[in-house]
């Protein structure tokens, strides 16, 4: 289970840049899995792309890619003025 409180800053940053965003469970073994397990707090942002993970030919809008980027470092640091 991803850390409430992380997972409650993305959503408030997400809304704070109009970025769309939808919390979803994720049964990946991704390495913020291992970290939550240790006891770590952790979370993940998810980017659309367009052939879904692992597929040799993934791809994603930068635009996508750049609201992904925009959500991390508001959650960080905090929305833009």
């Amino acid at each position: 289970i991803m850390d409430e409180g992380i997972r409650a800053g993305l959503a408030r940053a997400a809304v704070a840049l109009g970025v769309r965003h939808i919390a979803m469970a994720s049964g990946a073994g991704h390495d913020a899995a291992s970290f939550a397990e240790a006891g770590i707090p952790a979370s993940m942002i998810f980017v659309r792309n367009a052939h879904g993970s692992h597929n040799p030919r993934e791809a994603m809008a930068i635009d996508d890619f750049m609201q992904g980027v925009a959500l991390l470092h508001a959650a960080l640091t905090g929305p833009p003025p």
